[in-house]
């Protein structure tokens, strides 16, 4: 605490008249400048950019010849410039940006499109192929069922034929024996 206590104590040496009428406050309050217009971009009153030839002679003179500075209104204009400038410039990055997003969109949506094509043709390719294939199998298998009727067929006749085709080639055989045309020399 002893630290403070010093400051205090340095606040006493100090003069009491700063250069300000005793009793009034050290900043006037802004109510005083609110109501004259300030809020409305006007300024303070008795400022010194209001009167510059009364101020301009407390100057040094290579500062006489100055502009005064710019009032809150200019400042505030050309940093509305400047942020739209910025805003502006952001903007068309983002355009360009999006330009090329919208390009890619479109190549890829192209592309897709192309793929889809060529998906539903080799459906079709496929489909055409799958029904000749079914066409030549059932070809086949009615094929198949004419030549097992054929062969049942045969094997009725030759059933038919074998027996009595056997007995005539056994006569033939006993007839040949009998008259010694068989016989070996």
């Amino acid at each position: 605490m002893a630290l403070f206590g010093k400051k205090k104590e340095a606040m006493e040496d100090m003069p009491p008249d700063m250069g300000m009428p005793p009793g009034q406050p050290p900043f006037p309050s802004q109510d005083q400048y609110g109501s004259q217009g300030y809020d409305q971009g006007y300024g303070y009153p008795d400022a010194p950019e209001q009167y510059p030839d009364q101020y301009a002679q407390g100057m040094p003179p290579d500062q006489q010849g100055m502009a005064p500075p710019p009032s809150p209104q200019e400042d505030r204009e050309s940093i509305e410039e400047i942020a739209e400038a910025i805003v502006e410039e952001k903007w068309k990055e983002k355009e360009k940006e999006i330009k090329k997003i919208i390009n890619w969109k479109d190549e890829v949506t192209s592309k897709l499109a192309q793929l889809q094509q060529q998906i539903t043709d080799l459906k079709g390719s496929f489909d055409s192929l799958h029904q000749g294939m079914l066409g030549k199998i059932s070809e086949y298998d009615e094929n198949l069922t004419n030549v097992g009727t054929e062969i049942k067929a045969m094997e009725k006749v030759f059933s038919k034929v074998l027996p009595s085709l056997t007995e005539s080639v056994n006569k033939l055989g006993r007839m040949s024996s009998a008259s010694g045309i068989g016989k070996k020399r």
